[in-house]
């Protein structure tokens, strides 16, 4: 049965359980939407939300129902670190390794998040590797918290480690 048929015989669709952010013309007006549904959901004002991010440690496969607030982000590369699956943090890269492909990540929009703790890197994520945008238009998406691992934040910032959403320039 296709999903019109389902529609048809009154069940409800639900939304996919992974997104590929790239391939969105405007992600962040997506990321935006997520937060408002997530606003309505909770009866309270967008301007409290912000998000939390949880890097997966299973495969893709085990995911098998959307969260149950917020979404599983896939698709995203790490360039100027590596990622430790086992201790969900960030690593020095392999040697000649320029980037990792990123597991997925749960964007889950929270109230009044905590303070981030120093152990914790505020990654930017971009369009594309050239960081300064063109076109008129910004390279930067959003910033993402990864643990540090065992280096200080600073150092992720010197590497200028970062989220890409797309290797091409």
């Amino acid at each position: 049965m296709d999903d019109s048929a389902h529609l048809m015989s009154g069940e409800t669709a639900h939304p996919p359980v992974l997104f590929w952010l790239s391939s969105f013309t405007f992600p962040t007006g997506f990321l935006t939407a997520v937060l408002q549904n997530s606003a309505r959901q909770q009866n309270v004002s967008i301007d409290t939300l912000s998000w939390e991010f949880i890097v997966s440690t299973v495969d893709d496969n085990n995911l098998l129902y959307p969260p149950k607030d917020g979404v599983f982000i896939r698709g995203l590369f790490l360039e100027g670190a590596g990622w430790d699956k086992k201790n969900s943090c960030l690593v020095e890269a392999k040697p000649m390794q320029l980037v990792c492909p990123m597991p997925t990540i749960h964007f889950r929009p929270v109230e009044n998040r905590k303070k981030i703790a120093k152990s914790i890197f505020l990654c930017p994520c971009y369009y594309f590797p050239v960081r300064s945008g063109g076109a008129g238009r910004a390279s930067f998406v959003v910033a993402v918290d990864l643990k540090s691992g065992a280096m200080p934040f600073e150092h992720w910032v010197k590497r200028g480690t970062a989220l890409l959403m797309s290797l091409d320039t």
